[in-house]
Order: structure tokens, then sequence, then C-alpha cells
């Protein structure tokens, strides 16, 4: 609505005389605009009444009845009235308080100020029975014209603050679901490319490992280094693209979890196993703490195999090359279990801790272009962690390195939890 167009008020009072002393405050007549000119040359243009250019277009109502009529024509006709000044008592039909209302059943925005000139009424009653509070004044006969005045331009003014509020938080929300439906199609077109990525590298994969180990039979030197460059490149490729495909899963709700009770032992003691002969061959001292007794966690043994594996092979990147020691400590803490994962290395950044499991975001810069990832890996690691009803952060060791640590709830046999609850009762 423009701001500049007369401001639309609504009056209601059974008194004629009334209606016409308030119509003539808001809307002077030809006189009261002379008038103003004189007090403009007399006191100048700082007066009140000559600083005053907002214009109203005012409507009169005698009867409740005919108010509520003209609010839901008006709002029909998409023309509504920013501020409507009610008479309590306006007999013989209903009063202005159920006039109130009736009015904000068919308009909620409209600003309400009760008037009366009786003081039986109860002021937290009608507060009661007219919402919101916010936008319900009450107004004490006899009534000043300033008060009028002042209470019109307010409350029209608020009236149009709040228009534009709406306006722009519907233009908000709006471009916020444009936004959603871009960002589905986008890991929907993601998901895609991923999925047909990955049959024609699996081929590429199976190809290359044929060729090295002699099937087609023997290759020289200088082609198996080849070979060996492209096997590599394939891996790194390949990893890229399940990275991404978990990304796109995980964004539209399809990543799915095949939970089973499980020992925490054995999940981790089988996938640093498979990991140790890769970090044998890098020269890595892998240590593993186990609890000694058994400790069960629900979890989807992939995916949780995947946050481990993540986690290994991001402290692979930065211990050093001589001396360089992993170290995964499991512990039982009652009603969860905690799994940390530290290394030797540089550690993290304070400024960096934030932010390290944000997605694309690569903290060491250091890092040569073989060890570089997506930036997606520890994203997707606090995404798996979060399905499972756990949680991941990052510390550093006080003596150097850094200590990734998520902790996961314990998973509780039914007939131990129904033990637990029946041996909880009420001493007599």
């Amino acid at each position: 609505m423009n701001p500049d167009m007369k401001r639309k008020i609504l009056l209601v009072d059974d008194e004629s005389k009334i209606l016409d002393e308030l119509r003539e405050i808001l809307c002077p007549d030809i006189g009261g605009r002379e008038l103003q000119e004189l007090e403009k040359h007399l006191f100048g243009p700082g007066s009140s009444r000559s600083a005053e250019k907002v214009q109203y277009q005012v409507v009169c109502c005698q009867q409740g009845e005919d108010a509520v009529e003209q609010v839901r024509h008006a709002r029909e006709k998409g023309e509504p009235f920013m501020a409507a000044f009610l008479d309590i008592r306006m007999p013989p039909g209903i009063d202005g308080v159920s006039t109130a209302e009736e009015i904000r059943k068919f308009d909620s925005d409209v600003e309400l100020v009760i008037m009366t000139g009786y003081a039986d009424y109860d002021v937290s009653e009608i507060s009661r029975r007219i919402k919101p509070e916010d936008k319900l004044l009450y107004l004490q006969k006899p009534i000043h014209a300033q008060e009028v005045r002042q209470f019109a331009l307010a409350l029209s003014s608020k009236w149009l603050m709040n228009q534009q509020i709406q306006n722009q938080t519907r233009a908000l929300l709006e471009a916020n679901e444009q936004l959603k439906e871009h960002d589905r199609l986008k890991s929907e077109f993601v998901l895609t490319v991923s999925h047909e990525l990955r049959t024609p590298l699996t081929i590429f994969k199976n190809i290359l490992s044929n060729a090295m180990a002699g099937v087609a039979g023997k290759i020289p030197p200088k082609l198996r280094g080849n070979l060996e460059m492209a096997d590599e490149a394939v891996s790194r490729l390949t990893s890229i693209i399940s990275d991404f495909l978990d990304i796109s899963k995980l964004d539209l709700g399809k990543m799915k979890l095949r939970q089973e009770a499980m020992s925490i032992q054995d999940m981790v003691g089988k996938v640093t196993e498979m990991l140790r002969l890769m970090t044998n061959s890098k020269g890595i001292d892998l240590q593993v703490h186990l609890p000694q007794k058994e400790a069960l966690v629900y979890l989807d043994y992939e995916k949780m195999a995947q946050v481990l594996t993540n986690l290994i092979d991001n402290a692979t990147k930065f211990v050093p090359e001589q001396g360089g020691q992993i170290v995964v400590d499991v512990t039982d803490r009652m009603d969860s279990i905690r799994v940390n994962v530290r290394d030797n290395g540089p550690g993290v950044p304070e400024q960096d801790r934030d932010r390290i499991f944000d997605r694309f975001e690569q903290v060491e810069k250091n890092l040569t272009s073989a060890k570089r990832g997506t930036g997606l890996g520890l994203a997707i690691c606090k995404e798996l962690i979060s399905l499972h009803g756990g949680r991941i952060w990052v510390e550093n060791n006080p003596k150097g390195g850094a200590n990734f640590q998520f902790s996961l709830p314990k998973y509780v046999h039914q007939e131990e939890e129904e033990s637990s609850l029946a041996g909880v009762g009420v001493q007599e």
C-alpha cells in the first residue's frame, strides 16, 4: 500500500455530534485549513497543526453492527481500515467491546481504540476479550483533539509499518522456498550424476587392476608406473564421487540407516584392523584402546565404519612422516560411548574449530594436492553421527596434535530398561 495515500480510519459512536467532532479533528474543513495557515504565519512552520500533512479517509458508524459490516466489506475489497475508534456504550445495539470482538473475526491487523466516558468497565477484562493486546488501546472521555490526532497518526503509521514488515517477510519466505527448491534440484542433479559416474569408474578400476595383475600378459615397468598413477587417480575420483553421493543423499533425506545392536569393541576392532595395513605402509603407529567390558551401541555398521575410517584417514594426512602416531581410544561413560581419535600432528587452529565440520572447508592450507579431499569428509561424519543421535567435536591435545571425539548413546536391552524402571518406586 502506498504510504502517501489517505489513511483509512473508522469512527464508531452512537452520538452523531461526537462523530462530527472526531471527523472535524481528523479532516478539518476549509476554515480549518485557513486557521492552519494563520497559525503558520503567526507561530512559524513548526506549529503542531501546520506541521501535520497526513490525510485521512474517515468512515463513521453509529452502531456496532454497521461497523463490523464496514470492516468486513473493506477487508474483502482489499482496502482495510488502519485504525478504529469505538465507543463502548452504543444502545440499542451491541457495545464497543462486543463490536471489537466481531471486528477481530474479519481483521486481525486493524488497530483498535476503545473510548468511554464511564469508569465501570474493567480494562483487564477488555484486554482479555480483545486480542492481540499490542493492537488495543483504551481512552477515557473526554478526549482532547490532540490525543485523537496523535493516536490516529501513530496507529496508522504503525499499521503501515506492520504491513511493510509482513510484505517483506512474505517475500523472504517465498525467496527462501525458491532457494530450497533450487537446492533440492541441485542435490538431485548431483545424486544422479554421481550414480552415473560410479559405474564407468568401477569398470576402469577393474581394468587397471587386471592389467597390473598381468591378466593380459606381462607389462613393461614404465607402463606399470603409468597404470599405477591412473589407478590412484581413479581411486581418488571414486572417493570424491562417493562424498558427493553421500552429501546429496543427506540433503534429500535419502540416507537410510540399517541399525542393529552391536559391540563397540567389534566395530572399532574390525575397522582399525582393516586400516592397519595402510597406516603400517606409511610408517604410522596406530594404537587402539578398548574397554574390557562389552558395550553395545545401536548403529549402522557401514556408516559408522565410514566415520571412523574418515577420521583415521584424515589424521594420516597431518602426522609427521617419521614418528607419526594415531591413537583410537574408546571409553564407556555409563549412558554413552565416547570414541577419541587423536594424533601427534600440528593440531587445529583455535579460529578454525567452529568451521572445521562445515562443508567444503579445508583448514590446512599446506596439504599437497594428493592429500587434499573434497572438504566434505568431516561434514559427512557430523551428519552421520547426528543421525545416530550422537555428536562430534574436536579439541587439541595439551602435548600437541588434534583430538577428534564423538559420542553415541549406549544401547539398553528392553528387559534391562523395564527392570530399571520397575526398581524405581516410592519408599514408604
